[in-house]
């Protein structure tokens, strides 16, 4: 019996990193509960698409090679192109129009290959912002990692609303103070006060929190540096997930003291997150969670979740 009553939501998600997919490479991947094959031509442009060749079935990626712009199937050379369209087969005097592949739209972002799933194959119902941090020559990163996680993204999303979980958790000195905490459309905006556990004892800071769906979320905290982490997620399927965070920190004149605390933040930043995993994994959702006042936001959050599963 599953521990979440949720399909793989719909989103934009992580499927890659953008300088570990050469040109002309072509590589087996499993993502939203799919196998997938993420391939890049020889004109730059990556792509994300249904593993098995849809005339009888073949792996693409394995012995599927690029040509020029198309990805030709190892068992009978048809070629398709970006759109999941074939365009060529040697031997045929009519091409099968019917013979499309399952294309995921995809985009590069500071590093990153983010595609849109929907399982009804609906295009892309919101887009990506920019973050002027990740362009500005005055912050340092990205610095990443990786996690895999036993869990689904709702789980872990819910965590932006549980204030309690801060102290019990986290060992932060205080609880937080939400300054805001709106959900309009598929975005989920927090902005909260708290103070954070230092070597120094208690620094007071603020945490800000501006997501997109389940997959894409830009966290600013301001303490003793200034840090912006990017977290980019994946659902493998709908019981285990991927978390890749992404930490760029302000240092305009290079001050090796500022690349320390960075660094120490970069580590207890993902030191956290390894105290939620354990939880995360051996949990299961309640419906009907029998909640108190100081746990923050959940039932708000939870409403607003539920948009993010298709019928």
């Amino acid at each position: 019996m599953s521990r979440f009553p949720f399909p793989v939501p719909f989103g934009w998600f992580h499927v890659g990193y953008a300088d570990a997919l050469a040109v002309g490479e072509v590589s087996q991947v499993r993502y939203f509960g799919r196998d997938l094959v993420l391939w890049r031509d020889e004109a730059g442009a990556a792509h994300l698409q249904d593993l098995y060749c849809p005339h009888l079935g073949a792996n693409l990626a394995v012995g599927g090679k690029v040509r020029g712009e198309l990805l030709e199937c190892p068992f009978h050379h048809w070629r398709f192109d970006g759109s999941g369209a074939v365009r060529e087969i040697d031997y045929a005097r009519r091409l099968n129009d019917k013979a499309c592949l399952t294309t995921y739209p995809i985009k590069e972002y500071y590093g990153v290959l983010m595609a849109w799933y929907h399982p009804q194959g609906e295009p892309p119902l919101w887009q990506l912002p920019e973050i002027p941090e990740c362009a500005d020559a005055a912050w340092k990163g990205p610095l990443s990692r990786p996690h895999r996680i036993g869990t689904c993204l709702q789980e872990m999303a819910e965590n932006t609303a549980d204030s309690a979980h801060f102290q019990t958790i986290h060992q932060h000195p205080g609880e937080a103070s939400y300054d805001e905490f709106t959900l309009e459309g598929p975005a989920m905006i927090m902005r909260s006060r708290q103070l954070f556990p230092s070597s120094r004892g208690p620094v007071e800071g603020t945490l800000n929190t501006d997501s997109l769906g389940f997959g894409w979320s830009v966290v600013r905290y301001s303490t003793l540096v200034d840090i912006c982490m990017v977290t980019t997620n994946v659902p493998i399927d709908s019981e285990t997930s991927e978390q890749h965070n992404h930490v760029w920190y302000h240092n305009p004149d290079n001050d090796p003291k500022i690349d320390r605390i960075a660094m120490a933040f970069v580590e207890e930043v993902n030191r956290q997150l390894g105290e939620d995993i354990p939880i995360w994994e051996n949990k299961r959702y309640l419906a009907e969670p029998r909640l108190c006042d100081g746990d923050g936001p959940i039932a708000k959050f939870r409403r607003w979740a539920g948009q993010f599963y298709a019928a």
